[in-house]
């Protein structure tokens, strides 16, 4: 599954783990795409935050943030087994400032 969407960040976390004291880490990516339910007393866009591979990190780093990224999906085992969503893939479309209106694409990922 694929969409195309409004990347804003991605950040690298770590923490310990309350019970095994062992370091988790892993990648956070936030988004906004098209999707919205019509809702009294709600407008505009939700941001989404879904984990990401070090491989697709690396294609949002080459490509820039705030960006307009394809994004690919794919189901990893969650907690007690049940299915979770990752971001899998990233290809890069088009750079965005957010603040200045849309400059220049000549900078691309892989």
């Amino acid at each position: 599954m694929a969409e195309k969407v409004l990347c804003l960040s991605g950040d690298n976390w770590g923490m310990l783990d309350e019970k095994t004291g062992e370091k988790i880490e892993g990648i956070s990516v936030w988004y906004v795409n098209a999707y919205r339910e019509e809702e009294a007393g709600s407008i505009g866009q939700k941001p989404t935050k879904i984990n990401a591979t070090a491989e697709t990190f690396a294609v949002l780093q080459k490509g820039g943030l705030p960006g307009i990224y394809e994004l690919e999906y794919g189901s990893r085992p969650g907690k007690a087994g049940k299915a979770t969503l990752a971001l899998i893939g990233a290809k890069f479309i088009q750079s965005v400032d957010l603040f200045g209106g849309l400059i220049s694409t000549s900078k691309k990922a892989a």
